[in-house]
């Protein structure tokens, strides 16, 4: 059976940060916290992505663990057929669980790119693996972004609802996320939000309560499973 996104996942960006890249510690981490899983950045455009440790090592690591792992990568359209096959090579020979495109302003206004780029992937890697799109959560201020083009050929979405940094009330964010992409036919069994669980210049901590809230929250609207 395939793995998806259901459950809690956490998205890590740089291994060796994590707990000093070692692999018991970061897996009882996860595993306190109840995680299913962590995304792991694995490459970056047409190129690996230097974690000290490769993709393969590190995801061989964390299910020895009897923790899941999905692969993520940041793509800009630019290099269509290189950050495809990357994509690729990372799904079939990353052992990742599912794959997940980070994929930002670089795509507005092209949709073309997105098309190639995604229908490439599931092409090669066919109709029941596990691929999932992660880009803006309130669609209707996005409206050059080529949603339709990652929908029609993706598992689903985890939209970055980084309340903390909208300065929103959590419920306005995930209220008109949902709302924006049942619009465009995703309903929620198809939408994995992802929470911002950082601080960064003006842009504060959420509280525990709120995180909790988003978890729940996120359950009544349908959602399967949520990452941060």
């Amino acid at each position: 059976m395939s793995e998806t996104l259901a459950g809690k996942w956490v998205w890590v960006w740089n291994w060796r940060r994590c707990d000093g890249g070692n692999p018991q510690r970061v897996a009882d981490r996860l595993k306190s916290a109840g995680c299913r899983g962590a995304l792991v950045k694995a490459f970056d455009a047409g190129y690996w992505f230097d974690q000290g440790l490769s993709f393969r090592d590190i995801c061989r690591r964390l299910k020895a663990r009897r923790v899941a792992v999905g692969a993520w990568g940041y793509l800009y359209g630019d290099n269509r057929a290189g950050e495809a096959q990357r994509a690729i090579e990372t799904a079939q020979h990353g052992e990742a669980d599912l794959l997940v495109l980070d994929v930002e302003s670089e795509f507005k206004g092209r949709p073309e790119a997105a098309e190639e780029i995604v229908l490439r992937i599931r092409e090669t890697l066919g109709p029941d693996y596990p691929l999932y799109f992660s880009t803006f959560a309130i669609a209707r201020y996005h409206q050059s972004f080529p949603f339709e083009q990652f929908r029609s050929h993706c598992t689903g979405t985890a939209p970055q609802v980084y309340w903390n940094a909208f300065r929103w009330p959590l419920g306005q964010a995930l209220g008109w996320t949902y709302a924006d992409y049942a619009a465009m036919h995703m309903p929620g069994e198809q939408v994995f939000p992802a929470g911002g669980l950082y601080q960064e210049g003006a842009v504060r901590y959420p509280t525990p309560d709120e995180v909790r809230a988003f978890v729940r929250e996120a359950a009544e609207q349908g959602s399967p499973g949520v990452s941060f």
